[in-house]
């Protein structure tokens, strides 16, 4: 059975005689049916809002800041594309979108923890 995705999306084809699994972006597959599986991933762009309210500088001053950040699966870089598909394979774009900002929440948390904002230097 042929399968075909278009350029936001890849297909990943598992099961018989697909070790490792096969991964196409944007394009077309043929899958035995009952013997391989096909799993889809959007490849689409998300925009996420990166809220951090009253984190502590280095010198105990509190600091609100909102930043916005944009991901994007990168479907053509095989390395990449493997390793999205281990992290996010089955989940929504919601729930992508949420592991993403949880991340990048702390990693812009660590940040401001490091600022030398309003102290003595």
């Amino acid at each position: 059975m042929f399968y075909t995705c278009g350029p936001n999306e890849a297909m990943v084809v598992s099961g018989f005689c697909r070790s490792p699994p096969l991964m196409i972006a944007g394009g077309r597959v043929f899958v035995f049916p009952c013997i391989q599986q096909i799993q889809r991933i959007s490849l689409n762009t998300l925009t996420l809002n990166v809220k951090s309210d009253k984190v502590y500088t280095r010198h105990g001053v509190p600091i609100s800041v909102t930043g916005i950040a944009q991901m994007k699966i990168q479907g053509q870089n095989k390395q990449m594309l493997a390793a999205a598909c281990q992290m996010f394979m089955g989940k929504s774009e919601h729930e992508i979108a949420q592991i993403a900002l949880e991340t990048l929440e702390g990693h812009q948390r660590a940040i401001i923890a490091h600022l030398n904002c309003g102290g003595k230097d």
